[in-house]
């Protein structure tokens, strides 16, 4: 393998193990600030027990994008065709707008990620990014990728809308599975089984490809604080190679699985995006690369 091609590697894993973290990092978010809390009509602000396990989960979603801010620490591990990766990471999260500035780790090696504007900035380490022109940045341009009709697209590029589905959840989805203490805090663990229309969001098209490659349900846990708020969200993914039959061995199944952890809530976020003349536009190549893994 060439030094060009092993750059180019790394580069997209980074890019992927990027993407996966906003995609996971947005399950604060919403489009709607009020519905959510209106349809769980939680008994009270720090009060959980009188609520069913699908109203805590809706307004843990509203109670948490109120609380403006939090400081996440994120481990994404990836692993497909005999390959695996864990890339480790902390920072700020913005929830009412999706901005987050994240130092992310991978064997040895950092990557500092930024979102703004609804555009995600990666500085892959020194010498590893292959990027033309001695630029540090790459760009990836969120709102070009959700419209592109990539598979899972339109769930990664919008941080303030993409677990917006918590509003649709119905008792069936959601099971409560005990008390639980992180880090001194003691939470409340819940089982969501995110059916995958409600994810694609009456998307058919978008639903179809997702199923393919997802199977009917993603499975996304939560544990949820006394005040309502979310402490830990955690997904897995086992996705289907595009256009491999349907029984193939789970040696050609990719898995990701997302791990974030949340604390200090209201705390200050100050995310600038880089200098215009030391970045470059990869958003084209991403897409290409989602769609000939589709076809």
């Amino acid at each position: 393998m060439t030094n060009v091609k092993t750059r180019g590697t790394r580069a997209a894993a980074y890019g992927v193990a990027g993407l996966l973290a906003v995609a996971a990092l947005a399950g604060c978010g919403s489009d709607d600030k009020g519905d959510a809390a209106n349809d769980a009509k939680p008994s009270g602000a720090g009060k959980t027990a009188d609520s069913s396990p699908s109203q805590v989960v809706q307004a843990t979603n509203k109670k948490t994008t109120e609380a403006g801010s939090a400081r996440v620490k994120i481990t994404t591990s990836v692993s497909a065709e005999g390959q695996s990766q864990t890339i480790t990471g902390s920072g700020v999260m913005d929830f009412e707008d999706g901005e987050s500035k994240l130092a992310m780790e991978q064997s040895g090696q950092r990557l500092e990620q930024r979102v703004v504007d609804k555009m995600i900035y990666q500085k892959p380490p020194k010498g590893e990014g292959g990027l033309p022109g001695g630029k540090s940045w790459m760009k990836i341009d969120m709102e070009k990728l959700r419209t592109s009709g990539a598979a899972g697209s339109s769930q990664v590029s919008d941080p303030t809308d993409s677990f917006a589905y918590s509003k649709s959840l119905s008792e069936k989805d959601v099971k409560k599975v005990g008390t639980e203490n992180l880090g001194g805090v003691e939470t409340t663990h819940y089982k969501v089984a995110l059916d995958i229309d409600k994810l694609a969001k009456g998307n058919a098209e978008q639903a179809r490809k997702l199923r393919e490659q997802l199977g009917e349900t993603v499975p996304v846990d939560l544990w949820v604080d006394s005040k309502g708020l979310m402490r830990r969200q955690q997904i897995e993914i086992a996705a289907q190679p595009a256009g491999g039959a349907k029984d193939s061995g789970s040696a050609n199944r990719g898995k990701a699985k997302v791990v974030m952890d949340f604390s200090d809530f209201g705390t200050d976020v100050d995310v600038d995006a880089p200098p215009a003349g030391d970045t470059v536009d990869v958003t084209d190549k991403v897409v290409k690369q989602a769609g000939s893994q589709q076809s």
